[in-house]
């Protein structure tokens, strides 16, 4: 069983051994494990199961800013995700979130204009 299905969700980011490993659960879609290969994250396996984490030769910032960006797209195609507090938000996921259509603010409104039947106050 992977940490993945111990907590419930369908990928689990956690910070070990001075990397960050990706679980995902037991029977994840194929669909899945392809995004996180295109992320960067290297794929590995095991007695049947299936982990992916970020290549060895990145540094602590980068690892983190990777997990960031997988964390913001597999949340965009709904996938449910547990990580580690240390790993979650920072600079990457910021970044990406205010980038996407959905998350930006609303503009505004408009102050509506004086009408002519109230004029309007000076002093």
């Amino acid at each position: 069983m992977s940490l993945a299905d111990e907590h419930e969700v369908d990928v689990e980011f956690y910070h070990r051994d001075g990397t960050i490993y990706v679980d995902t659960r037991t029977s994840a879609p194929e669909q899945l494990l392809i995004l996180l290969d295109g992320l960067g994250l290297e794929r590995h396996g095991a007695q049947g199961e299936i982990w992916h984490q970020v290549p060895d030769q990145m540094d602590e910032i980068a690892m983190k800013d990777m997990a960031d960006r997988a964390v913001w797209l597999l949340t965009r195609h709904s996938f449910q995700v547990s990580i580690d507090g240390g790993l979650f938000g920072g600079t990457a996921y910021r970044a990406a979130l205010d980038a996407s259509p959905a998350h930006r603010p609303a503009p505004a409104p408009a102050a509506p204009a004086p009408s002519a039947s109230h004029p309007r106050r000076t002093r």
